[in-house]
């Protein structure tokens, strides 16, 4: 500490003497000076110059001695105040005891504690280096998907752990961003993706490998406690009223002989995998693309055998309401569209909506002969006419389109061409040396042909003529089509609508039909966007745990897409991860100007698509932003100070900054 002064007139001594106030100066750890005035102490008459240096060297010692102020070097290696006078010690005591009550130390030390904090904050440039970077966009967007959909809440009321929660919701995120198999996973969980650390807070919490291959079958022996909740809470979240559903069946090949499965069966597949065994996923939807019920079924299941026990299970969920009005309105494709089927959804109370299997009998139209013209996806025109209905039938509506006429037509010549020549094949093998001959063996060879072709065999009438001197032999094929060339014409491009509802009018009656391009695309984003195809599980339990995993992930992308569809955004998955992709969670380490580690570990903001995403969904754009530095090692203790205590003499590190 130190005196400074000016000359001032005292009234007290009638004449001008120097003004003094005490000040002290110190060094905070950046080694910025910072100076205070600790004490005004007025006019000294009374003290010499000698005197008042004997007063700063005793208040400086009593400073550096508490240590009240940080990091001062020592000046004195003895107490200056010993041979001191009484009147001087005098001084030295009255004016630290104001120093102490004026709280003038508490002031430096909280200037002294800023820049030691500032100090903690700054970052030598030199020492940055960036580590344990993750995905995080996708994964933030999922997470907040499944909170939304209440996924957690519910195991949490099943009595799972929270740790059993985190491993198995972490596995979830990982199904439906990277669409990998469960060993697959386990690697992306721990090398590539931030899902765990999202849900714990821990970054290098891993699922164990255990707890990844548990994750599907658990949720899978809850499957119809789960599909009841998800469909409660779509319901609630989106407002929907399920007044039409959209029924359909779709097959998933395996990869892999399967030979004692009881499911895994050769049937037609829809991916042209004839090699291969099959599962059928029979599925129910609404509007929105949510999944209503779902059924793993035997490949060799035909689409209009799923449909019985659809229904059943259906109107076991939701009971059909007596009221007319309340109806729902069953949306399906003329593959389920049975005469049988269609009297079994009346009579368990619902309307339907379907494509014929067969042309009406009587294709007579409405007697105004008012046509309807729509417009298709590509801006097309396409007819709409009411055929005449009869009483207790059904009401019909005819489609004509001329942008389909043409790819039929096109397909129909294609198809033609490539059927008459297979024939042409099986007829000049009767006469070629080492040709197929035999009559039945060439019967079979034109089955084939007509199985090749089946849209335009059913057109042609084909003669067979046995050889007059071998019976087993046959002498000649002949074909020729079984209908006209306009009549032919007639077909393209045309088709019949069904419904038993005759309050439809022509838009209404296409619009709802077009609706059956929701339950397409459910197995689009299945198949392509989350990839449950091929199945590579041999056993049944774990293939039908498989596809429900996927279901679960489906859910997931549909409420970020429907969400993401009422405002305009019409993505797919796969662009919407390609965006999301852009966000990554990383680990930045530095020393600070203190010289202590920093580590943080922090999310990137997203980009603006990303941004525009993460506003339309309403959630959080940034999933965690925290930092943490390594705590310094512990003040000394501070001790007040008297001039009459004796006071240790502990040395201080050579180099630190001094107190003058």
């Amino acid at each position: 500490m130190y005196f400074t002064s000016v000359i001032r007139f005292s009234p007290e001594h009638g004449r001008e003497l120097p003004y003094y106030k005490i000040k002290e100066s110190f060094r905070d750890v950046l080694g910025r000076v910072h100076t205070r005035v600790m004490l005004t102490p007025g006019y000294l008459p009374d003290l010499d110059s000698d005197e008042l240096a004997q007063v700063r060297r005793g208040l400086t010692y009593l400073m550096e001695e508490s240590a009240l102020i940080p990091g001062q070097r020592r000046l004195f290696g003895v107490d200056p105040r010993e041979g001191c006078s009484s009147k001087v010690l005098g001084y030295i005591d009255r004016f630290w005891r104001d120093i102490l009550d004026s709280g003038r130390i508490d002031v430096s030390r909280e200037s002294y504690d800023l820049a030691e904090r500032k100090a903690r904050r700054l970052i030598d440039v030199d020492t940055v280096r960036h580590t344990d970077a993750r995905e995080a966009g996708a994964e933030n967007v999922c997470l907040q998907a499944i909170r939304e959909l209440q996924l957690d809440t519910f195991l949490r009321r099943e009595g799972w752990s929270e740790r059993r929660i985190d491993a198995t919701l972490a596995s979830l995120i990982a199904r439906t961003v990277y669409s990998p198999s469960e060993w697959e996973a386990l690697r992306l969980l721990r090398e590539n993706s931030s899902a765990m650390e999202l849900l714990t807070g821990r970054f290098g919490d891993v699922p164990t490998q255990r707890e990844v291959y548990a994750a599907a079958p658990s949720l899978y022996a809850l499957k119809d406690k789960l599909e009841r909740h998800l469909c409660r809470r779509t319901d609630t979240l989106f407002n929907l009223t399920n007044r039409v559903m959209l029924f359909d069946l779709t097959n998933f090949y395996f990869e892999g002989s399967k030979q004692g499965s009881a499911k895994a069966r050769f049937g037609r597949s829809k991916e042209k995998r004839g090699d291969c065994r099959l599962l059928v996923l029979a599925l129910a939807v609404n509007t929105a693309g949510f999944i209503r019920y779902s059924s793993i079924l035997a490949g060799n299941t035909a689409d209009p055998a799923a449909l019985p026990g659809m229904v059943e299970n259906i109107i076991a969920k939701n009971p059909v309401s007596p009221d007319p009005e309340e109806k729902v309105l069953v949306v399906i494709d003329a593959g389920i569209a049975t005469e049988d089927n269609l009297r079994l959804l009346r009579e368990a109370g619902y309307n339907y909506l379907c494509v014929s299997r067969t042309k009406p009998a009587d294709v007579t139209l409405e007697s105004d002969g008012r046509t309807v013209t729509v417009l298709d996806s590509r801006r097309r025109p396409i007819t709409l006419a009411q055929v005449a209905h009869e009483d207790g039938g059904d009401y019909f509506l005819r489609v004509n389109s001329p942008s389909k006429a043409m790819t039929e037509r096109s397909m129909n010549r294609q198809w033609r061409e490539r059927f008459e020549m297979e024939l042409a094949k099986a007829k000049d093998a009767l006469g070629r040396k080492g040709g197929t001959k035999d009559y039945d063996k060439v019967v079979e060879r034109v089955g084939r042909a007509r199985g090749r072709y089946p849209s335009v065999s059913k057109y042609y009438r084909i003669e067979y003529t046995r050889s007059e001197e071998n019976p087993r032999r046959m002498a000649d094929i002949s074909w020729q089509v079984a209908i006209g060339e306009d009549e032919a014409e007639q077909r393209f491009g045309t088709y019949f609508l069904r419904t038993n509802v005759p309050r439809l009018d022509e838009k209404a009656t296409w619009e709802y039909y077009n609706l059956i391009r929701e339950i397409e695309a459910t197995n689009r984003q299945l198949k392509t966007d989350l990839q449950l195809r091929p199945i590579h599980h041999q056993k049944d339990d774990s293939s039908d745990a498989h596809l429900f995993f996927g279901m679960l992930a489906y859910w997931i992308v549909n409420t970020v897409r429907h969400k993401l569809k009422q405002h305009g955004i019409n993505h797919y998955w796969t662009e919407i991860r390609r965006i999301l992709h852009t966000q990554k969670a990383i680990t930045t380490e530095a020393d600070n100007a203190l010289g202590e580690p920093v580590q943080l570990r922090l999310c990137s903001d997203p980009t603006d698509s990303a941004a525009e995403i993460y506003r339309a969904l309403g959630y959080n754009p940034v999933p965690f932003k925290r930092h943490t530095i390594q705590p310094p090692s512990p003040p000394p203790e501070m001790k007040i100070c008297s001039t009459h205590e004796k006071i240790p003499k502990n040395e201080s590190p050579a180099g630190q900054p001094h107190s003058d």
